[in-house]
């Protein structure tokens, strides 16, 4: 009997510890799966984390686009004012001036800022933009900042304008050297603006994500990374050519610039070879062919400017000069809304 007990006793004490060890096997499968729960979502917020870089990209690619523009209108008008307009001690009320070019760009100056003011007061695509928060902060401060100086700008560029092509100088040449003085004065303001504007892009420039080809097998990622990455060093060779260009001066040593334009052309032939030879699907060939016969000519105008400008615009006079260096300047801005419309078609397609 006593060994019935004993024997009976042994199985409970067993039972319970089968028992306790099955509960804490299940406890610590739960928790495990809580852990792979939390690790799961942290994983998902740092996706999210890095996905925002293309938000930055598309950001500051479009406020690039933004800056180009502004910077051919505003620029555009004080250029057609200096060649429109003689020097105000040498006007007369029998001088004759025709301010057709002068009267153009003031008008593409205020559609502009009516553009701008709409796209990013009013609901437009810029308000809809987004970025990491220091970034979009501190660019938008400094858009809106420059849409102010623009809004300065425009109306002494219009009286001015007006009052040569309405020939009101030829009644009342008082107004001459004042409206003269306004114009410098406005423009000065509209040029310190842009230059912080262009400044504070400068700053927030992503870092690009440089990727090797040949380390990815899905063929369209492939093929859609070699474009990328052509995109990138042209449009990095590009910028330091202009960086370089807008240095120089009427006269002055053009040495850095010409050897910046050199490393340029160096950068887009390589390039080209590397998407020409490169394999395309049939889900990318489009890519291979937006590169050849829209991108590639921008960027081609562009060093074509380039050379015409040393070769001509910097041996004759400052007219020649100016004219030939505005060249460069508006086919850098056209080569500029290729790229960014080019990378915007990539990146809305790579769903692979």
């Amino acid at each position: 009997m006593q060994n019935t007990k004993f024997i009976l006793s042994l199985i409970i004490v067993i039972m319970m510890l089968t028992s306790c060890s099955f509960v804490t096997k299940l406890k610590e499968k739960l928790s495990s799966g809580k852990k792979e729960d939390v690790t799961s979502t942290e994983d998902s917020k740092e996706d999210m984390r890095e996905s925002t870089s293309d938000e930055d990209m598309n950001f500051y690619n479009k406020y690039i686009e933004v800056m180009n523009k502004i910077q051919d209108a505003g620029e555009h008008v004080y250029r057609d004012y200096n060649s429109s307009i003689p020097e105000p001690s040498s006007i007369t009320k029998n001088s004759l001036i025709i301010p057709i070019t002068l009267s153009i760009s003031v008008q593409t100056l205020e559609r502009t800022i009516k553009e701008y003011k709409r796209s990013y007061f009013d609901g437009g695509p810029l308000s809809k933009l987004h970025a990491a928060g220091e970034m979009k902060n501190e660019i938008e401060a400094d858009f809106t900042n420059l849409i102010t100086a623009m809004e300065g700008f425009y109306p002494v560029a219009q009286k001015v304008s007006d009052y040569y092509s309405k020939y009101e100088y030829k009644k009342d040449l008082s107004h001459v050297h004042e409206y003269d003085d306004e114009m410098k004065v406005s423009y000065e303001k509209y040029k310190a603006a842009y230059d912080k504007f262009s400044g504070i892009l400068k700053k927030y420039k992503p870092k690009r994500d440089v990727r090797d080809p040949s380390s990815i097998s899905d063929p369209n990622e492939r093929s859609s990374t070699v474009m990328l990455n052509a995109y990138g060093n042209i449009l990095d060779g590009a910028e330091n050519f202009f960086e370089s260009f807008k240095e120089v001066e009427f006269k002055g040593d053009l040495s850095s610039a010409k050897n910046s334009l050199i490393e340029f052309e160096k950068i887009v032939i390589d390039n080209k070879r590397d998407v020409l030879n490169a394999e395309f699907t049939d889900r990318t060939k489009y890519m291979k062919y937006n590169f050849e016969d829209y991108f590639l000519k921008t960027a081609d105008k562009f060093i074509e400017s380039g050379k015409d400008f040393f070769e001509e615009g910097s041996t004759k006079n400052e007219s020649e000069y100016k004219l030939k260096y505005n060249e460069v300047v508006d086919s850098y801005n056209g080569m500029i809304n290729s790229y960014n419309t080019s990378i915007n078609s990539i990146n809305s397609t790579r769903s692979w």
